[in-house]
């Protein structure tokens, strides 16, 4: 008997960027993908602070009294909202940081989702912030 062969799906569409030009014009998309987009920051920034500071998860655990599982989501991103600023305040303290917030012009060309450590913007490269 002889074999079908296969044959491949034809795919017929729009790319990825397309796509999500489309999404982003729905207010409901755009605030949870940008929320996740903080998410994600904050993440990468407490983790690399934290790493920094030569600390395990359980020693950040204990010095914020929370579990070191909170600490592991906390630095995975788990969750689609932000860690609480209380949260993040007292893990700043125990890191030995000050945490900054800021507001921005939403038209403003620099990436919204910046993380500022000890006060200091991330480098620029042509007058365009790396933070993302």
């Amino acid at each position: 008997m002889a074999r079908k062969s296969k044959k491949t799906p034809k795919v017929v569409g729009i790319s990825h960027a397309e796509a999500m030009a489309t999404e982003l014009k729905s207010p409901t998309f755009r605030f949870g993908y940008e929320q996740r987009g903080t998410v994600a920051e904050i993440a990468l920034a407490v983790r690399a602070m934290r790493k920094q500071a030569g600390m395990t998860q359980v020693e950040l655990a204990k010095l914020v009294a929370v579990s070191q599982p909170m600490i592991a989501r906390v630095e995975k991103g788990i969750g689609m909202r932000p860690p609480g600023w209380d949260l993040l305040r007292k893990i700043s303290i125990a890191l030995g940081k000050q945490m900054q917030l800021s507001f921005v012009d939403a038209n403003d060309a620099v990436d919204r989702h910046l993380v500022y450590v000890d006060g200091k913007a991330p480098p620029v490269e042509g007058g365009q912030a790396t933070g993302r």
